[in-house]
């Protein structure tokens, strides 16, 4: 076995471990943003009218929603992103390992491992620009206008 083949392997073996890695901790932190919505259902119910803790559960609401949305929208596609790009490295690889033999078996191959890569490629591109086109347009949940218009009010109301 030749030296290259071993680092190309270990670079396989790295890149599966990195998206494996990436993917459950994205999935994680799903778990954890519904079990926040819970906990801020749980804590709407125990604040009552009081409106010191409902401010708190507000705020609390808000940086879940923040989360939710990349989360929700941007996150799937980040991740779909990721394991089209390793599919690309494994098609890539098999392209390459298939140009080291000769006759029409290891040149059909090459050829449909290339396709592979550039359906893989073409697909790692496609998410990336959806997670990119998601983040720049889907409008994110923000309650600054409503905070400056609840301060104008105030403001103006008691001066």
């Amino acid at each position: 076995m030749d030296s290259w083949a071993a680092v190309v392997g270990l670079g396989l073996l790295a890149a599966a471990v990195g998206v494996i890695a990436f993917v459950r901790y994205r999935q994680h932190e799903t778990a954890t943003l519904q079990r926040d919505v819970t906990l801020a259902r749980e804590l709407r119910e125990l604040a009552g009218t009081d409106e010191v803790r409902l401010a708190s559960v507000d705020e609390f609401e808000l940086a879940i929603y923040q989360r939710l949305f990349y989360a929700s929208v941007v996150g799937p596609r980040i991740r779909s992103a990721a394991w089209a790009l390793f599919g690309t490295a494994l098609a890539m690889s098999a392209a390459v390992a298939a140009s080291a033999g000769d006759g029409v078996l290891y040149t059909v191959a090459q050829i449909g491992a290339l396709v592979v890569t550039a359906v893989f490629a073409l697909a790692t591109l496609t998410f990336v620009a959806m997670a990119l086109v998601h983040t720049a347009t889907t409008p994110r949940v923000s309650f600054a206008e409503s905070y400056a218009a609840e301060r104008s009010t105030t403001d103006t109301g008691s001066g």
